[in-house]
């Protein structure tokens, strides 16, 4: 719909005030408070709790504040998209992902989509999990690969799989003697107790994955009493085909894992644990063509492992 001089009404949202929004926009208080009730009357609703002050959106105030936040969005994104054609400069896709999520995810999916958009420039914004969010939140990625964020209130995704966690180590170590599993086809790790000396590399404790796991090990009693903490998937795999411990191991990540031939996998718990992953980017954002055909070639990349866990 077209609202008229919607900045007026976006002042008076960041005022709180309708005085203090007309001194900001230098118009007269009776002119800014008439335009209120009309657009209050055309759209058939009260958008400004007036019984407070500082004046408080209704729910009807905020999800029309929230739509032209997005329209503004949208009006400027467009016009700097149109620039950029007339420049002709390559249109720019932001993606954000941790390193080792971007070093596994990027070599499958990059050649299929420059086959789709060769004018299309990737930027790979890479970040520990815990940032993605906040890059997404300011703008500065069109969207990140992760497990779902805690903190929705500026955010959205569309989920991408359940992801199994392989605990992963050396074929050779005698835990595992006698125990038939390979990463191909991962089997059950029979005692979760048998772990609670040994050193485990863990990413950091306030990640999704390790609070995952601790409730894993809190159900099963285990107190693990040698934790290596690392930010980095990859070194945690390369610490345990060198028999420095055991790791833990995202499923999609088998195929660009090293060392295979050194290291057995198995899943943890019953039923196997598993992490949430998705396409996460900012609520009410734009998403280009190129940003959507992108997202779509990342679910058909992961549903594979979907098909195969059924």
């Amino acid at each position: 719909m077209f609202v008229k001089n919607p900045e007026y009404f976006l002042a008076i949202a960041k005022e709180r005030s309708i005085s203090k929004a007309a001194e900001r926009l230098y118009l007269s208080q009776p002119y800014l408070s008439q335009y209120l009730a009309k657009l209050e009357g055309s759209l058939g609703v009260v958008l400004l709790d007036r019984s407070r002050s500082p004046l408080k959106l209704t729910p009807a105030g905020e999800l029309f504040h929230a739509y032209l936040e997005r329209q503004s969005y949208l009006d400027r994104q467009l016009v700097s998209d149109l620039r950029d054609l007339q420049d002709k400069k390559r249109p720019v896709l932001h993606i954000g992902a941790s390193p080792w999520r971007g070093s596994i995810l990027l070599p499958d999916i990059l050649p299929l989509f420059e086959e789709q958009y060769p004018d299309v420039q990737v930027v790979l914004h890479e970040a520990p999990v815990p940032e993605l969010g906040a890059l997404a939140e300011a703008n500065v990625i069109d969207f990140c690969v992760m497990q779902i964020p805690n903190d929705l209130t500026e955010l959205t995704y569309e989920p991408v799989m359940r992801e199994r966690i392989f605990l992963v180590g050396h074929r050779d170590h005698p835990l595992f003697q006698g125990l038939a599993s390979v990463c191909g086809n991962p089997q059950p790790f029979p005692n979760l107790r048998a772990l609670e000396r040994e050193r485990l590399i863990m990413l950091p404790p306030d990640w999704r994955l390790s609070k995952q796991l601790n409730n894993i090990f809190s159900v099963h009693s285990v107190e693990p009493q040698n934790i290596l903490v690392t930010t980095n998937t990859t070194t945690a795999i390369n610490l345990a085909a060198e028999r420095m411990g055991f790791a833990f191991l995202q499923e999609s990540g088998i195929p660009r894992t090293p060392y295979l031939d050194r290291l057995t996998c198995f899943t943890v718990g019953e039923p196997p644990l598993t992490c949430p992953l998705a396409v996460v980017y900012k609520k009410n954002g734009f998403l280009s063509p190129a940003a959507r055909a992108f997202i779509n070639l990342i679910q058909d990349f992961y549903s594979r492992y979907d098909q195969a866990a059924e």
